[in-house]
């Protein structure tokens, strides 16, 4: 009775593994995980930047108001541009890449000057994706 139960096991393992169609490199048990972290990341960033909205509603250029051109709808938080749109996207990614240097920064603890490098490049992206977007939203909604 042992060794069938061996023997059966021995098989299943061998028909597993000629029906498998993915051939995994020795060693790897996720390689796929970077890729979809990647894809995650851009579709969050692709939605909290209103791309949804631009295109469903069909975005609109530049605005011809009375200081000027404008990429923003001046007081109207509800309408958005394919240029605000893009300019939040490209914000929102300098925003990710600072706090993923500012992470990266404690892997190099025993190389102190590339350390503070990452840490200080880092900590300054930050701040501008910040800034940026406030003085965006600050624009949008104008002086109360």
């Amino acid at each position: 009775m042992k060794t069938s139960l061996w023997k059966l096991k021995r098989s299943l393992n061998n028909l597993a593994f000629r029906m498998s169609f993915i051939r995994l490199a020795p060693g790897s048990s996720r390689p796929l995980l970077p890729i979809a972290e990647f894809l995650i990341v851009g579709f969050t960033v692709f939605v909290l930047s209103g791309g949804l909205f631009v295109l469903t509603q069909g975005g609109q250029g530049l605005l011809n108001v009375a200081s000027g051109y404008s990429f923003v709808y001046p007081g109207d938080i509800n309408n958005q541009t394919t240029q605000e749109a893009v300019f939040t996207t490209l914000i929102y990614a300098m925003g990710i890449l600072g706090l993923y240097m500012m992470f990266m920064s404690t892997r190099y603890a025993y190389r102190p000057k590339r350390a503070y490098g990452y840490l200080a490049f880092g900590m300054i992206m930050a701040v501008i994706f910040i800034v940026s977007l406030y003085v965006l939203i600050y624009d949008k909604i104008g002086q109360l």
